[in-house]
């Protein structure tokens, strides 16, 4: 499943690829939003150049690739592996890992664990946790990362838990409501989040706001 507004067969031109910008600062610049981010289509080197200074943050590629293929060449240039455990995004996570040829060597695999007796018996979640938190809670999606980790001896892990809504929400936990955890043997850092579109919309932001975290992780190691 990849989402794109770009025609990939008419790949010419310039292009950075960002992930979380709200606004473009620069006058007379052209870009398309689509779900998973910023299209920005510089008109010569010098304004990509300008654009890359000032939005270094957010740009993620400066070619036409997608979020998935800049992860994994970050995970093979740094030799790790990865895995991953998913509920509110039903695998989508792992299906647009497997995109990316290759996949065999950094991508172990991972989990859905929809259900929370799955959550027990396959990334060893201990039941009070689950009801005390519930399931989407930073405190379970801690323990589906360390549990992911353990299971595979993986280097990294992607835990994401979350509300996808229509139904299924409350006040304190509101539909879109995300819980994504990025965790290695060194430190388990879990992200909130609310997302507000639909349910596959939700389901597909939960997977690019995943995958531009690990992105970010990666860069640091």
């Amino acid at each position: 499943m990849r989402i794109s507004i770009c025609n990939r067969k008419n790949k010419k031109g310039l292009i950075l690829r960002a992930f979380g910008i709200e606004d473009i600062n620069m006058k007379e610049i052209k870009y398309k939003r689509w779900i998973g981010g910023l299209d920005i289509f510089p008109e010569n080197e010098l304004q990509k150049q300008k654009l890359l200074e000032l939005y270094k943050d957010y740009i993620y590629t400066d070619t036409w690739e997608e979020m998935e293929d800049v992860v994994a060449r970050l995970l093979i240039q740094r030799n790790m592996k990865l895995a991953v455990a998913e509920s509110c995004t039903g695998g989508l996570l792992s299906a647009r890992l497997v995109n990316v040829s290759g996949i065999s060597s950094f991508f172990l695999g991972g989990v859905v664990v929809y259900a929370n007796e799955l959550k027990s018996k396959l990334l060893s979640i201990d039941e009070n946790l689950l009801l005390k938190h519930g399931a989407v809670s930073e405190e379970v999606c801690r323990a589906m990362c360390v549990g992911v980790l353990e299971e595979t001896d993986a280097d990294i892990s992607v835990a994401i838990t979350g509300i996808a809504g229509p139904g299924g929400g409350s006040k304190e936990k509101p539909v879109g409501l995300t819980y994504v955890g990025i965790g290695s043997d060194k430190e388990i850092v879990v992200h909130r989040f609310i997302f507000s579109g639909s349910r596959n919309v939700n389901r597909f932001l939960a997977t690019q706001t995943a995958l531009n975290l690990l992105r970010k992780a990666l860069k640091e190691v």
